[in-house]
């Protein structure tokens, strides 16, 4: 896995996505913890269904949550199903569209490399990243990002909680996050 991650890393760096994978799960702020909990305690031995993931049980982490659903596997894409308040200030609101419908090129490489990590691996992962949208790019993000099944079992869905930060520049949490994963 993390040599995954290691591939996941060389790629960003290759593309200049500013974004760096942590595998070691070593969140910055505590929500992030609490929301994986919530995850865990869904998934039991093997991976939560999506329907298991309830607003009431998510209800405080609304506003930050992202759901997505790979709707093709080669290449792999990904439709917007769900964006919480907090993340459509800063994303725009994206519902019922795919990554490449209303990102850059790069932004949607960006997150269908992601979620093709997540959902390969089969497990939550962190990602550090600048925010790639136009206009604010001023912003760090720290995502938790976990697979979810549909009611069939299959492995489609990735649930994020993200956090966005002003003030951190993109260096700054790299190299915090990179630090952590060797820690890790």
């Amino acid at each position: 896995m993390t040599s995954s991650a290691a591939a996941f890393n060389a790629l960003s760096r290759r593309h200049d996505w500013e974004q760096f994978c942590d595998p070691t799960l070593a969140f910055d702020h505590g929500d992030h913890a609490r929301v994986l909990e919530i995850w865990r305690a869904q998934a039991g031995a093997d991976i939560p269904a999506r329907s298991a993931m309830s607003a009431r049980l998510l209800k405080p982490f609304l506003p930050q949550i992202g759901l997505v659903e790979r709707v093709a596997t080669d290449p792999p894409r990904y439709r917007w199903r769900l964006l919480g308040t907090g993340a459509v200030q800063v994303l725009g609101e994206r519902t019922g569209t795919c990554f490449e419908d209303n990102a850059s090129p790069r932004q949607a490489a960006r997150w269908n490399a992601s979620a093709s990590l997540v959902l390969e691996l089969r497990r939550p992962l962190r990602f550090v990243a600048r925010v790639a949208i136009e206009g604010k790019e001023f912003l760090a993000n720290e995502s938790l990002l976990m697979p979810l099944a549909d009611d069939d079992g299959d492995t489609r869905f990735v649930m994020g909680y993200n956090r966005y930060e002003y003030g951190t520049t993109w260096e700054q949490a790299a190299a915090q996050a990179r630090r952590a994963a060797e820690r890790g």
